[in-house]
């Protein structure tokens, strides 16, 4: 190994005026405030020792490793004995077969993730060597580390990693592009789709696929090496759905998965529509997910209503927002129906068929609760039995028009203000009029008792109370 050494002359005691230059020369500078470089740039540091130890005199960035210094490489390192590294964090994509190569004078190493890969670490003085190994590098995210000491003579070194792009050692496909966009203008009535860059460094093209929703059939659009891509095919409609995928290939021929299938709708869709029944106000109020295309312009709501005699989708209102209350409903038990279309800037509507649709995400068919009650109170009437009074209850309003589900019976001590339910039972669906008796087992103790019944639904309303009927239990 051969270094230069510097002689010290002295000067009655003292340093030369020369050897004192050039030992300032030499001094370490102050530490240049750390850098941050741009995506795949090597960060490098500059040192004054070949140890790499000590803070560096100075840190820059540097686009590739390919240098010639004949003298000091920057201001505070000497001319012999300094190391400068180089260290770069890239996405190697999928990863793959890399060829690494160094060139070099004295020493340098090559680490991948720190572990050396090329050592060459020897002085040559100005005979650069060089050398080249093969090896895999891991999908994701690797650090490229370059160490590289001048002893003495011209520095030179230079390094590369180049990707094996022959389809005999690269068996690895890439990485589905990510990032897939979409825009549909309603004026030509086509698709933009753009995407963004893959990882892969040896990337040969991306091919664009396209396919109606509801198909499983792909068909090519192009391949390209640009970003993005317009698809020539002109939407008939406004109203065909479609399905975008972006597929990369390599220059060894292999070929990714599809990107996430993006689906581009012409027409803005309501995904899904629910609804409530605001028993107070008596108001139902509408609510969907608000549609962000920047072809969407605006909803129509509908109801489903009775017009002469037949039923029809009623438009109530048009809105940018995603909801919406309706005028007062009727409590009556009923399925109500609503339906909401979207209007792109092109002035296509969802389609609006004269049916009804349970499957259809736009469309709501919402129960409302029952608050009518039965509207007539029952009959009454009251005897003996056995152990206290009968009371019984009844209904002679034909089978197919009842509104009541059961008959409740109540009963209280004359002159007192205390009800107590005494029946609550529903009736024998086979009998004409509907009936429901009691036993009342009350005490033989002269008071007077008094009754009075009523019908309920199944949704729990009730009809008006009877008449009154009383009767005395005589002492026993």
């Amino acid at each position: 190994m051969r270094q230069k050494s510097l002689v010290a002359a002295l000067t009655g005691g003292a340093l030369s005026a020369a050897v004192l230059g050039s030992l300032l020369a030499a001094a370490p500078q102050a530490a240049a405030a750390d850098v941050t470089c741009s995506t795949n740039v090597y960060k490098r540091t500059f040192y004054s020792n070949t140890s790499f130890s000590g803070t560096p005199v100075k840190t820059d960035c540097d686009n590739a490793v390919d240098q010639y210094w004949s003298g000091s490489p920057v201001s505070g390192v000497p001319t012999n004995n300094f190391g400068v590294r180089w260290s770069v964090t890239r996405d190697f994509g999928s990863g793959g077969p890399f060829t690494f190569t160094v060139s070099a004078t004295d020493g340098v190493r090559v680490h991948l993730d720190g572990v050396r890969k090329i050592d060459l670490w020897q002085g040559t003085g100005d005979t650069a060597r060089s050398k080249s190994v093969n090896l895999t590098v891991p999908s994701g995210k690797h650090t490229l580390r370059v160490d590289y000491v001048n002893w003495s003579g011209a520095a030179k070194v230079k390094y590369t990693y180049t990707p094996r792009t022959s389809a005999t050692y690269d068996k690895t496909k890439p990485l589905a592009p990510t990032g897939v966009k979409t825009a549909y203008s309603t004026t030509t009535r086509r698709t933009t789709v753009s995407w963004s860059a893959n990882k892969e460094m040896d990337l040969a093209s991306y091919s664009l696929y396209r396919r109606p929703v509801g198909s499983s059939t792909w068909t090519k659009v192009t391949t390209t090496t640009a970003r993005s891509h317009t698809d020539p095919l002109v939407n008939p409609d406004d109203r065909t759905p479609y399905y975008y995928e972006v597929r990369a290939k390599d220059k060894a021929g292999n070929t990714s998965s599809g990107s996430t299938d993006t689906i581009v709708r012409p027409l803005p869709v309501v995904t899904s529509l629910t609804g409530t029944y605001d028993k107070a106000t008596s108001k139902v109020t509408l609510n969907w997910p608000l549609n962000t295309e920047p072809h969407f312009d605006h909803y129509t709501v509908l109801s489903n209503d009775k017009v002469d005699g037949s039923y029809v989708w009623v438009p109530l209102g048009t809105t940018k927002g995603n909801t919406w209350t309706t005028g007062p409903v009727t409590a009556d038990g009923e399925t109500r129906h609503y339906r909401v279309l979207v209007t792109n800037d092109g002035g296509t509507t969802t389609y609006n068929p004269a049916w009804l649709d349970a499957n259809a995400t736009n469309e709501l068919w919402l129960a409302i609760p029952d608050g009518i009650a039965p509207a007539y109170a029952p009959d009454l009437t009251v005897g003996s039995c056995t152990s206290g009074i009968r009371a019984t209850a009844s209904d002679s309003t034909p089978a197919p028009i009842r509104d009541f589900i059961g008959f409740e019976i109540e009963r209280r001590t004359a002159g007192t203000e205390t009800w107590s339910v005494v029946l609550h039972q529903g009736f024998d669906p086979r009998f004409d009029p509907a009936t429901a008796s009691v036993c009342d087992p009350v005490p033989a103790d002269g008071q007077s008792y008094q009754y009075r019944a009523r019908t309920y639904d199944s949704a729990g309303n009730y009809s008006p109370y009877s008449e009154i009927h009383a009767m005395t239990r005589p002492v026993g």
